[in-house]
């Protein structure tokens, strides 16, 4: 059993960790990607993790990306925390490196080594059978299956896939309910310098859910298959004292649709207005007409992040968003009104996408007037509906693991262009969208802080660096 292999329970020492990478990864909410940018937010699987694990446990968090740490380095550092138990973010886009990275931090610790990430939304007892040096692997971050793990309480644990004597046991994925709960996460083991945030208007920030999952069906993301569940808004508005209380003001809820629940998110925002809060967060345009952004608004958030995805209804369909281009421009319409911020996200590089639905895509972020749009390139993702048919048309290949939506690597070809022709138009709509010279003055007037400034500044060069040519 794995229980056998840990020390008496005072003893017990947890790092939580988030390895170190030639790019800039984000391994986060089983997506990983290359940052587009230069930006970097606190992992939210170990945030929550975080507050999960500290009840039982000595935990210590070694953010290797954060603190900008190499490999040896890393290594080194984790040595010296002389942990007991791992539990790591890996990714699919990171794979090649985190899998001997993990082998070498196995050997040099000998902890019990536990990963949680995208890698293991699909084949997650192969994966473990491949990777002797991982103990086990944890498919949900909101539940206790970390810590019944590593208390030897086996028989609590719900989604996970653990060694068991000279096996392989598996409890596959459930579909999150109702509510869940959560302790408070320790924000305060985290690196304080290290983590930017486009967005932001303070430098120093936090990641937050108040939510789990999402309800809606989206064919290519992950998040539809994990269920939907809330937290108590009591449990929330207790971690935003503890927030409080380190001196942040600043918060990035990772909410996959903050809302979803119209008069919980409006008595959320209203026990935040007049506190000084500052705040981004992703919704859906199909939440807008609830009063939502005026609530928002007034509870202190500055930045609304919403789902576009494309120009062209029959694709929004097509995609199962369940709303329309018009709700799009109503929604952008009314976040401007209520003063907030827009950041438009855009799919790109979809099977029946051509050189037009680039152009088109760029067009529509224009015409809705985006304060900043996201190009998200398309990628057959572990657990989705939509991997199965990108693997049934040949578009995807099965085996391939390295899959990044920030575009650096294409994952796959569309039916009218090559790998190339996708990384080149994906190059030419980031430039186009963002070097126009009207966009450029608006973006000046619409400053609001010193650090707001240097922020986009550093991020709009090294977002024009990775897509020149």
């Amino acid at each position: 059993m794995i229980a056998s292999r840990l020390p008496s329970r005072h003893a017990r020492r947890v790092v939580l960790l988030n390895p170190p990478g030639r790019e800039l990864y984000l391994r986060d909410y089983y997506c990983s990607k290359t940052t587009k940018s230069n930006y970097l937010y606190p992992p939210i699987d170990l945030v929550v993790l975080s507050g999960s694990l500290a009840r039982d446990f000595e935990v210590r968090v070694l953010d290797a990306l954060a603190e900008r740490l190499d490999p040896p380095r890393a290594l080194e550092r984790l040595a010296s925390l002389a942990p007991d138990a791992i539990v790591s973010l890996v990714g699919a886009v990171s794979w090649e490196e985190d899998r001997p990275f993990l082998e070498e931090a196995k050997r040099r610790t000998g902890a019990l080594l536990l990963a949680t990430g995208d890698l293991f939304r699909e084949g997650a007892a192969e994966t473990l059978a491949a990777n002797p040096s991982i103990d086990g692997a944890l498919l949900s971050f909101a539940n206790g299956d970390a810590g019944a793990i590593l208390r030897g309480d086996m028989g609590a644990v719900e989604s996970a896939v653990f060694r068991d004597g000279g096996g392989i046991r598996e409890r596959p994925p459930r579909a999150a309910r109702g509510s869940f709960r959560v302790p408070t996460p320790r924000h305060d083991l985290f690196p304080r310098r290290g983590y930017r945030f486009s967005f932001a208007r303070r430098r120093r920030f936090v990641s937050m859910l108040t939510d789990f999952g999402c309800p809606y069906p989206c064919t290519f993301c992950i998040m539809g298959t994990l269920g939907f569940a809330t937290r108590p808004l009591a449990d929330v508005l207790e971690e935003l004292a503890f927030v409080r209380s380190l001196g942040v003001r600043e918060i990035f809820f990772l909410d996959q649709t903050f809302g979803v629940q119209a008069e919980r998110a409006r008595d959320l925002c209203a026990s935040m207005a007049g506190r000084g809060w500052s705040w981004t967060a992703f919704t859906r345009p199909d939440r807008a007409s609830s009063g939502l952004f005026e609530a928002m608004a007034g509870g202190g958030c500055h930045t609304v992040i919403l789902g576009v995805e494309s120009a062209d209804d029959a694709r929004l369909r097509e995609y199962r968003k369940g709303y329309t281009t018009e709700e799009v421009r109503e929604a952008f319409a009314r976040a401007r009104r209520s003063g907030l911020r827009t950041v438009g996200t855009f799919l790109i590089g979809g099977p029946e996408d051509d050189e037009d639905s680039f152009r088109r895509a760029v067009e529509f972020a224009v015409e809705l007037r985006c304060d900043f749009a996201s190009f998200n390139v398309a990628v057959p993702r572990f657990g989705t509906p939509w991997r199965e048919e990108l693997v049934r048309d040949g578009l995807a290949e099965p085996n391939r693991v390295d899959m990044d939506q920030a575009g650096e690597r294409i994952a796959m070809p569309t039916r009218f262009l090559t790998r190339e022709e996708v990384l080149r138009a994906k190059r030419r709509a980031i430039r186009s969208f963002y070097l126009r010279p009207s966009y450029l003055a608006r973006r000046l007037l619409a400053l609001r802080t010193l650090h707001e400034a240097r922020s986009q500044f550093s991020e709009g060069l090294a977002l024009l660096a990775r897509n020149r040519g």
